[in-house]
């Protein structure tokens, strides 16, 4: 009498796919990354004085954690974003163009891996016989 409708399952599958790799998503996770990447110089500047350096870690952990996600959904997760954000966080390292470098990165595997024919492609095997002399040692 008082049943609740159903919540359609959601499909695990669903949440991994990764989104379709078009130019202007490439263009936004370059726009983003050199943003991103172009944040750290301020931020390391504030963190070389004192009073600066507790607020400055936190503001490029929250830039960081804010970037992921973005190329996260513009890309699709891929495990090179985690090192990439493991290595914004130590102070002198966070210098390198590392979500650029990332960006470059993933980029180029989607494509490699687009470019491949599907696994499932039917290839047609025929039987082949090699037969096979065996060669003359002799001279005449």
């Amino acid at each position: 009498m008082g049943e609740t409708p159903k919540q359609p399952e959601r499909n695990a599958s669903i949440a991994v796919r990764k989104p379709e790799l078009t130019r202007n998503r490439i263009i936004a996770a370059f726009a983003v990354a050199v943003v991103a990447d172009l944040l750290e110089l301020p931020i390391t500047a504030a963190e070389a004085t004192v009073l600066g350096a507790p607020a400055s870690e936190l503001g490029a952990g929250f830039v960081d954690i804010i970037v992921f996600g973005i190329m996260t959904r513009l890309l699709g997760f891929h495990w090179i974003f985690l090192p990439t954000f493991v290595v914004e966080v130590i102070p002198g390292l966070d210098m390198l163009p590392t979500w650029v470098g990332s960006v470059c990165f993933v980029v180029w595997q989607r494509k490699k891996k687009d470019a491949r024919p599907p696994l499932d492609a039917v290839a047609e095997v025929q039987a082949v016989e090699i037969e096979s002399t065996p060669p003359k040692l002799g001279r005449k």
